[in-house]
């Protein structure tokens, strides 16, 4: 607010041919700066949460939570493998006819429900294969899955109806249901603390979180599209497009994002190894304020932008700030690594190695993320599949050199196979924009 002030005080001093592109540019700064600030304190929740669960689960419970809860991420996007970016590509088109958008919505909601079916019947048995390999007796291994389960129900609508509040620019409305979700299960989790909590008890919480977060949702999207409408045939077709055109990558990068705990799960002597990967992923949650940030605020103004010079200086902008905030996140973790394993407990006060490897990885898969999203809100996406054959070779490379046994190992073999996708997707930019015309200056 102060800075506000100043700005109106001085704008008067300012040429005044010059002041309305001024005074855009600083209610865009304010609007992203009170959408940071809040979005910042619902990360700080979130880490809250994240952290309780760490320093009170003993590492043996906090394992198989860290396995659940894995598999459940990689479930999510394994339902989606193209649909959010046809979702996102339409929208940005169509978003101001609530009869065409709740035909986009209603589509989107259809495809997605059909695909998680199938990917939880594959990955049921994989989950408790990771359970039991790692000392989970059958009946809470059994439990653990339902779950996961029951929180995948409400999480494969949610991603798509949060489509709707963000292409609308609806920045208080996302804000007050990711809030909300946060802090109910924040209060849950110091409520239990004290009673009884364990990682079926987390996961609870997590799905009620997810519940609650799909009913204020769904109560919004109805207000603003027509839940009506029916399926529309040319939407399926475009969404089933990129489904074609992404299947195989989206499925080899959702496996890759979760490939640390995967192959200490299998690899690791001890289940005491999963929970340090677990705890040390913790951390990098320091990134998902900047994630959200980007998801909600740039990605769809990107995704509506037409003139391929605004393009370009929003993709410098945001790829810029990104690399800035991840360069100053490492510096801090080489720096001070006592701070950022204190948060953890003492049962993680000696992984300052892996601190590092983990925040390096960390940095190089936000900056990737970056790209994709903006490279996937325009349809650059053509020539994506080579992901797959680039970080497989580098995989294949390392494997002779890497113990995947210990948690170093399995986080230097992490941050290298992320290059190849960095690399790709940079490329991927460089024809985008290669493939836009001229605009008039």
């Amino acid at each position: 607010m102060a800075l506000w002030n100043f700005f109106s005080s001085i704008l008067p001093y300012v040429d005044e041919g010059a002041r309305p592109a001024i005074r855009r540019a600083f209610e865009k700064a304010r609007i992203v700066g009170n959408f940071a600030i809040v979005q910042g304190l619902i990360q700080i929740i979130g880490f809250c949460s994240g952290i309780l669960i760490v320093r009170t689960l003993e590492q043996r419970d906090y394992a198989w939570f860290t396995i659940a809860n894995t598999m459940q991420g990689t479930i999510n996007v394994l339902a989606d493998i193209g649909i959010s970016v046809g979702l996102i590509s339409i929208g940005g088109r169509v978003w101001q006819d609530r009869h065409r958008f709740g035909q986009l919505v209603n589509t989107a909601l259809t495809l997605r429900k059909i695909f998680g079916a199938i990917v939880i019947a594959v990955a049921t048995p994989i989950l408790y294969f990771l359970l039991a390999r790692n000392g989970a007796p059958l009946h809470y291994a059994a439990l653990l899955i339902g779950l996961v389960v029951a929180a995948l129900l409400f999480q494969l609508s949610v991603n798509v109806l949060s489509v709707v509040p963000r292409l609308r620019s609806d920045i208080v409305r996302i804000q007050t249901i990711d809030f909300t979700a946060a802090t109910a299960r924040l209060l849950g989790l110091i409520a239990l603390m004290y009673l009884f909590l364990n990682a079926a008890t987390a996961l609870a919480l997590a799905a009620a979180a997810s519940l609650l977060q799909f009913a204020m949702l769904r109560s919004y999207a109805a207000s603003v599209i027509d839940f009506k409408a029916r399926d529309n045939a040319e939407d399926r077709a475009a969404m089933l497009g990129y489904v074609r055109k992404l299947a195989a990558n989206a499925v080899f990068f959702s496996l890759q994002g979760q490939i640390t705990v995967f192959l200490i799960s299998l690899f690791a002597h001890r289940a005491t190894s999963v929970a340090e990967v677990g705890a040390l992923e913790r951390l990098a949650m320091i990134f998902a304020v900047l994630g959200n940030v980007l998801t909600n605020v740039f990605v769809p103004a990107f995704a509506r932008a037409q003139s391929p010079r605004k393009l370009r200086w929003l993709y410098a902008g945001i790829a810029g700030g990104v690399i800035a905030f991840s360069s100053v996140v490492l510096v801090a973790a080489a720096v001070f690594p006592w701070q950022f394993l204190f948060v953890l407990g003492n049962k993680y006060a000696h992984l300052h190695r892996e601190l590092l490897l983990m925040v390096g990885a960390a940095v190089l898969s936000s900056v990737t993320a970056t790209f994709w999203e903006l490279n996937a809100s325009r349809g650059w996406v053509a020539g994506s599949w080579l992901y797959i054959p680039l970080t497989l070779a580098t995989q294949i490379a390392l494997v002779p050199f890497v113990d995947f046994s210990t948690v170093a190992g399995v986080l230097m073999f992490n941050l290298l196979s992320t290059v190849p996708n960095l690399l790709l997707n940079l490329v991927l930019s460089y024809r985008g924009f290669g493939s836009l015309q001229s605009a008039p200056a």
